[in-house]
């Protein structure tokens, strides 16, 4: 049995992921997991199935301490270990750094004395990061530095903490009154229409996320409204939060509908019942689509603004996510909370609702200029988003596949047969032009590689030579910047050198030259990577050959 502490000081819908994480960790019999998050997210905590214990801590009292000026600093710090004691006096087999920030770091040192072993990033005495895997290291130092991030953070946490992801069981908490209520109204809004009830499909739409930047913007829900209702099959109904400026919203979109639209306003614990009841969720990135993942509510995530899809995205086998071409996307968060600037129109989400409830998936919708869309499945590694339909940089899409196969391969010691089938789908011509540019940026990366491990022997022989040494490591280094796929080893090797806490000249290069086999070893893994995709294209130009010899003439 494991005493189990996950810490999460991020916001409500990172909160709401920890979920599926905590379902894994209590599959496995004797596990006892309990979550800390801030007070503000106690609500949405506490509708997590298979918690032992909450623990919160209110941040807002303690920065009011801190900020007054009439109370020393002590009173803040004292007020925060009242708080943790609770957790400090209990024993605890892992703690898991689920917030992967700087506090979370601070509060899993702090409690380092109470636990055998610390996940996530962390501190040791002398205040240098520690950590403990490979896996901690692409999620700390790599995903943030990939533009198009090939892992789910969902998936990492799970490798990190070496367990396998488990999809079925419960994992949210559901009021049977909600339940009972919500199925209850489904139900009569089904009825009401001329259509079987059997053939109905509740479509539920959120309105509103916590920033505007992330909004699907009126103009588009309006006509997006018009065509679901257009569609006798298809039921569109508003899904708002219990606050007067969602509910003043959803009144000014009904009055232009003559008040026909349902409107459904629930808090946190009662719009997991909703979700239940309706047959597909449209909602920009908000936490409503991770409780719709926990129930296992298909969505389609329109993703606009920052929304970091490809990180974050909805976490369902079948659900879509409706995005603009991701070269045009900027998923840094800025300041600017106007509504994004987007692609996608109203047409082409209508589009994709047609598509996910068509049984024919063959039958590819049309969509905009500059508008993807894409599918969630899972394979080895978690959630894969493959592109469904729309415009495509394929070389881009490319990249993003056979850097999750360089991952699969490298630090997994798994292959997926799916992601070579995936990438020779674009054509064998655009794989072909990928694999090239790529063998020739690795070409310039083990050149230089063999350059810094020359030098490091010279050095090793005599001292002067030490200024070739870093000059050809720095120029070894610098690939890390680049967007060719050996970046991410090199990355991980840079993020291995900067960890080196040894003293001695010796024993750096001793630890520097292992770091370099290493990375050598990781470039080989990656050229068998580039040839096995080269391989599989070669086979697909010998099929799509003979599929065309063997097509009948025309008349």
């Amino acid at each position: 049995m494991k005493n189990i502490l996950i810490i999460n000081l991020r916001r409500i819908g990172d909160v709401y992921t920890t979920g599926h994480l905590i379902s894994s960790l209590t599959q496995i019999e004797g596990n006892a997991v309990s979550l800390l998050v801030y007070k503000e997210c106690e609500k949405a905590a506490s509708n997590l199935k298979n918690i032992t214990n909450l623990h919160v801590i209110d941040r807002k009292e303690i920065i009011t301490l801190k900020t007054n000026k009439l109370f020393s600093d002590g009173f803040a710090f004292e007020r925060l270990f009242t708080q943790l004691q609770g957790i400090k006096n209990q024993k605890w087999d892992e703690i898991i750094n689920y917030s992967n920030d700087l506090v979370g770091a601070y509060l899993c040192s702090y409690l380092r004395n109470s636990t055998e072993k610390v996940i996530g990033v962390h501190f040791n005495a002398q205040r240098s990061i520690i950590t403990n895997s490979d896996w901690e290291m692409l999620f700390n130092d790599v995903l943030p530095i990939v533009k198009y991030a090939p892992v789910h953070f969902v998936d990492c946490y799970h490798k990190m903490i070496g367990i396998s992801h488990h999809s079925e069981g419960e994992k949210i908490i559901t009021n049977p009154g909600h339940n009972a209520t919500a199925f209850s109204n489904m139900s009569t809004i089904r009825k009401n229409l001329p259509v079987a009830e059997s053939a109905t499909k509740i479509v539920g739409i959120q309105l509103k996320t916590s920033d505007t930047a992330k909004d699907i913007p009126e103009g588009i829900i309006l006509e997006l409204l018009s065509l679901l209702k257009g569609t006798p099959e298809l039921i569109p109904i508003l899904l708002i939060a219990p606050i007067d400026e969602e509910r003043k919203y959803a009144i000014e979109i009904n009055e232009k509908f003559n008040n026909q639209l349902a409107v459904v306003e629930a808090d946190l614990q009662a719009i997991a019942s909703v979700l239940m009841n309706i047959d597909l969720l449209i909602t920009p990135d908000t936490a409503i689509k991770h409780i719709a993942d926990l129930t296992e509510t298909s969505v389609l995530e329109v993703s606009m603004g920052y929304a970091p899809f490809l990180k974050q995205g909805s976490y369902s086998q079948g659900s879509l996510i409706l995005t603009d071409i991701i070269i045009e996307r900027d998923f840094t968060k800025t300041g600017n909370h106007k509504p994004a600037k987007s692609n996608i129109k109203a047409q082409d989400i209508m589009s994709s609702v047609l598509y996910y409830f068509t049984k024919a998936k063959s039958i590819r919708p049309r969509l905009s200029n500059d508008v993807t869309l894409y599918t969630c499945s899972f394979d080895q590694l978690g959630a894969r988003y493959s592109v469904v339909a729309g415009s495509v940089n394929v070389q881009i899409e490319i990249h993003r596949l056979m850097s999750r196969q360089l991952i699969n391969v490298v630090y997994d010691n798994n292959e997926s047969t799916e992601i070579y089938t995936n990438i020779t789908d674009f054509g064998s011509a655009a794989a072909t032009t990928w694999s090239k540019s790529e063998k020739a940026n690795l070409t310039n990366v083990v050149k230089d590689l063999l350059g810094t491990l020359r030098s490091l022997l010279q050095s090793q022989e005599n001292r002067k030579n030490s200024r070739d040494f870093v000059l050809n490591l720095g120029k070894l280094i610098s690939h890390s910047e680049g967007n060719s796929i050996v970046q991410i080893p090199v990355m991980m090797f840079k993020t291995k050198i900067e960890s080196i806490n040894v003293k001695t000249f010796d024993e750096n290069a001793k630890e520097v030259e292992v770091l370099l086999y290493e990375l050598k070893s990781d470039i080989q893994k990656v050229l068998q990577c580039i040839n096995k995709l080269e391989e599989k294209t070669v086979a697909q130009k010998k099929d799509d050959f003979m599929n065309r010899t063997q097509e009948p003439a025309g008349n």
